[in-house]
């Protein structure tokens, strides 16, 4: 089934906050940054990764969107109502914006790629004893990540050029 026939509308906790994913997620990475945890309110977050045009705000959203650290930063967006995040956006170079949604308000979770790695797992609160890779180190977490996300973006796209012409 190619990826322009997917949508899924997305939520917080408490449902003020919706973005529509019209894509397949093409990344998926848990993330132990401690922003990443103050964020979720939790010791790690299972984010995915997808272009930014592949998501939208609804209208009347509660959005509240804030970056951290210092540009190129991801602005993340949670709800003002609950606190629960909602999406994240990042434009590493020009002409490129990524959008990352927490794998969490998925509803249908099955359509979901697996995590290929943990990122900052020197930031990691608990051990986790699965088999996927584990990046340390903010920059090497940073390049792990940005080359995965890339290439499966560059990946997804020809496939979407195939989907679309073939």
């Amino acid at each position: 089934m190619p990826n322009h026939t997917f949508s899924q509308v997305c939520a917080c906790l408490c449902g003020a906050s919706q973005v529509v994913v019209n894509a397949r997620p093409r990344a998926r990475y848990v993330c132990h940054c401690t922003i990443c945890q103050a964020v979720s309110r939790k010791s790690y977050a299972d984010i995915t990764a997808l272009r930014a045009e592949d998501v939208t705000l609804t209208e009347g959203h509660k959005i509240q969107f804030k970056e951290y650290r210092s540009p190129p930063a991801v602005s993340r967006g949670t709800c003002s109502s609950c606190g629960c995040p909602v999406v994240g956006f990042l434009s590493p170079v020009p002409f490129v914006r990524i959008a990352f949604v927490p794998a969490e308000i998925y509803p249908d979770q099955m359509v979901l790629p697996p995590p290929r790695m943990h990122i900052f797992y020197h930031r990691r609160r608990t051990d986790v004893s699965d088999t996927i890779p584990k990046y340390s180190g903010e920059w090497r977490s940073q390049l792990a990540a940005g080359l995965y996300i890339m290439f499966s973006m560059f990946r997804w796209s020809r496939r979407k050029k195939h989907d679309d012409h073939g």
